[in-house]
């Protein structure tokens, strides 16, 4: 995706024009959006400070927030881990 393009998409979020994001680690380092209440981890992370960046993008400034993640049987070991 293009600069520009990624830069409308996350003004969009941001504003509330776009409600659902679909990113990576590296897009959502350093951002801080207060309207993010639901985080889903599609690819369980293998690192637990991955998990942790990951789920505190949601519930910030006192709002609550929730995390789902998909699981798969080879990811238990992550999972035992971050644990």
């Amino acid at each position: 995706m293009r600069q520009d393009h990624r830069n409308r998409v996350f003004h969009d979020f941001r504003t509330g024009l776009c409600r659902n994001l679909v990113c990576s680690d590296l897009f959502t380092r350093g951002i801080d959006i207060q309207a993010v209440n639901v985080v889903i981890n599609f690819d369980f992370p293998k690192l637990s400070e991955t998990y942790l960046h990951r789920i505190g993008r949601s519930g910030r400034y006192g709002h609550y927030g929730i995390s789902i993640s998909l699981i798969t049987y080879e990811d238990r070991f992550s999972l035992h881990k971050i644990e």
